[in-house]
Formats: C-alpha cells, structure tokens, sequence
C-alpha cells in the first residue's frame, strides 16, 4: 500500500493529526491493512521535509497527554495527489515474491519435493481463499472501499491458485525428462 500517497490524498480533505490519519486510512481502504502508527508519523516528516505537508495547528489530545500536530496539504502536496490519482500504475519490475522464489528454488535443487512444497501451498492458499471470501460475502453491501479491497485480494489468491496448478501441470509434463540422468539419451543411441 502506497501510505505516503494514501495520507496524503486524506490531508486533501482538511488537517488532520497521524493517529487520525492512520485509522482513516485502514477505514477507507478496506480495513485489511494494519498501519504502524509510526510508519504514518515518518512519512509525515518526510512529507513536510519534501514541502508537501505543513503543520496546521494542533488538536488537543485526550486523558493528560500533549496536543497532537494537525497535518495540512501545500500546493505541491495537492499537486501530488493529482498526478498520483492521475497516473496508472505500471510494473516496471516484478515485485520479489517470496512463493516465486521458494518455487523456482525448488524446482532447481534436486533434493527438495516439489510436489510437497506445491501441494502445502496449494492447500495453504484455498484456505485463504475461502477466509476472504466468507469476509466478502459478510461485509456490508454498501461499504465500497472493502469490496473493492476484498475483491482484489480475492482476485491475487484465485490467480495464485492458478499458477500453483500451472506449476503442478509443468512440473507433471516434465517428470518423464527429468527423471532420466543426463546423458541418457546419448547412451541409448550408442548401443
């Protein structure tokens, strides 16, 4: 999740202090990422050191602790937003995925079962399926941001499970060819 672009697309609605923004940004994005509080306050340092943010007062905090900064939008902050509202995403690179590695790892050692590493996987990620999809069919019909986040999650684990059996049916359409040691077919013609 982009949470520097994220906060600063909610400061686009007026001051707001970073326990605030942290809270409304899980709220408007489906409640399915837990945000650090102190990742917010590091990226609203970092916004107001790059001119993006300015501090607008304080809001006063409760039971005996200090005032809290409120956080405010500049020029170049709201020029941000747009540009980033205004721009598709790409994939420039794909990003490191620690199943892509285990399974190319795996697929390259000799000594590791691919079969387990994908059939564990396999049964891992229908369980996360089905837990995503009793939240979707759980969640309030009107409440947009979650299923907009619910059906992109559910979306990224119904394309992993196609994969996993993309890598299951490669894997069995070379388990012929891999099981011969090298040079077998070299021996073979020579007899």
């Amino acid at each position: 999740m982009s949470v520097r672009n994220g906060l600063l697309a909610l400061l686009g609605s007026g001051g707001h202090h970073g326990y605030e923004l942290k809270k409304e940004l899980e709220e408007r994005t489906g409640a399915l990422w837990e945000l650090n509080v102190g990742q917010v306050y590091t990226t609203l340092s970092r916004l107001e050191r790059d001119g993006l943010v300015v501090e607008a007062g304080t809001a006063p905090a409760g039971h005996g602790s200090q005032d809290q900064r409120l956080y405010a939008l500049t020029d170049a902050g709201r020029r941000e937003v747009d540009g980033w509202f205004a721009r598709p995403r790409t994939r420039p690179a794909p990003d490191r995925d620690e199943l892509v590695i285990k399974l190319t790892l795996a697929a390259s050692l000799d000594d590791v079962d691919l079969d387990g590493v994908i059939d564990a996987q396999q049964v891992a990620t229908t369980e996360e399926l089905q837990r995503y999809t009793r939240l979707k069919a759980a969640a309030d019909p009107e409440d947009l941001a979650r299923l907009f986040a619910l059906d992109a999650v559910i979306a990224q684990i119904d394309g992993e499970l196609r994969w996993l059996e993309q890598c299951r049916q490669r894997h069995d359409a070379l388990r012929p060819k891999r099981s011969r040691p090298r040079g077998a077919e070299k021996l073979k013609g020579r007899r």
